[in-house]
């Protein structure tokens, strides 16, 4: 339907009710019928949005839909497939193999993917056949809510790589790994949100957002392959504790800090706070270098140096990849601004 701009006043209606007539080309669109039932939402800006009810069911309707594998249809395809399918919106997944029974090594990738996609479900099983059923509601999460858990998830991943660096223990290594997990879930969760709201067109900056929630996964990536790097080789763990030790807890609250200033500037939609959040990622790049000249010296093993330098490679990625999620953070805000922007 093409878009209505029209500028209508406000009627009084008796006492105390206030009307406006609805656009006759929108009610002719909408097929909009005398004593029909809307929908009004009052959307957090202010805005209200009026739905017809039947177009409101229509779109609370379930969506489906059947993916019919082949008996050649790699593990990764599927994989691809069914997590398309969940980002994208459908409530069920239907999957039906082409052969007398999905072969085990199938069937354990499938479940595989189906744990890390929050609210789907196996609701039905045959030897030909898998029923995966999402129950997840969107409506109770917030963009927003959900960029706030994934930068969560990173702050607690940094605590425990300090920690264990630290400690000189690297059990606390492997809670990363289970907080990479937790944050490719929320990802997912948070991509298929997105598309939600893209196909109910009620919301903008979708686009940045969507660069925002892959940007925050990025640095929650870096951070897990760093700590499978000291985990390999727990030996690394006591050089760097003993040459930079001390400015771990600098850098971990400097990253955090940043990590702070990126949601607050999204929240408080204050340009200025979301450029400084930029220049502190700015900063942490050259703070995780300047240790990295002081460790790397350390090692006269050359593949002890080649670990080591990968190691602070993988810091350096996250600073820059929170640098990138300073700028959206940055391009969000100003894009919110109307006609006058205060620096």
């Amino acid at each position: 339907m093409q878009k209505i701009v029209e500028t209508r006043k406000v009627q009084r209606f008796g006492k105390s009710t206030l009307m406006i007539s609805l656009p006759s080309e929108w009610v002719k669109a909408v097929d909009l019928k005398p004593s029909d039932l809307v929908v009004l939402e009052v959307r957090s800006d202010g805005s209200l949005v009026v739905v017809p009810q039947k177009l409101a069911e229509r779109r609370a309707r379930e969506k489906e839909i059947k993916i019919v594998l082949s008996r050649n249809a790699s593990e990764e395809l599927i994989q691809r497939a069914l997590y398309t399918s969940y980002i994208v919106g459908y409530d069920k997944i239907v999957i039906e193999y082409e052969g007398d029974s999905i072969p085990p090594h199938i069937m354990s990738s499938i479940r595989t993917m189906v744990r890390m996609l929050i609210g789907a479900e196996i609701i039905d099983q045959t030897k030909n056949g898998v029923v995966i059923q999402n129950f997840v509601d969107v409506e109770r999460y917030s963009i927003d809510s959900l960029v706030s858990r994934m930068a969560s998830t990173i702050k607690s991943m940094l605590e425990y790589l300090t920690t264990s660096i630290k400690s000189g223990l690297a059990d606390h290594l492997k809670e990363i790994t289970e907080l990479e997990f937790e944050m490719d879930r929320v990802h997912a969760l948070a991509i298929r949100y997105v598309y939600a709201l893209n196909m109910q067109n009620s919301s903008q900056f979708l686009t940045e957002y969507r660069v925002l929630i892959k940007t925050l996964e990025d640095v929650g990536d870096s951070l897990a392959q760093a700590a499978q790097i000291l985990n390999e080789k727990t030996a690394l763990i006591d050089v760097v504790r003993e040459v930079v030790g001390d400015k771990l807890e600098e850098m971990k609250l400097h990253l955090n800090y940043t990590i702070d200033m990126i949601l607050q500037a999204i929240t408080s939609q204050d340009p200025l706070i979301a450029s400084r959040a930029a220049d502190l990622a700015t900063e942490a790049t050259k703070f995780v270098s300047s240790l990295e000249a002081d460790v790397i010296p350390k090692y006269k093993s050359l593949e002890d140096y080649l670990k080591m330098k990968s190691f602070f490679e993988k810091l350096m990625l996250l600073c820059f990849n929170l640098q990138a999620a300073a700028e959206v953070a940055f391009d969000i805000v100003m894009s919110r601004k109307e006609n006058v922007i205060k620096l």
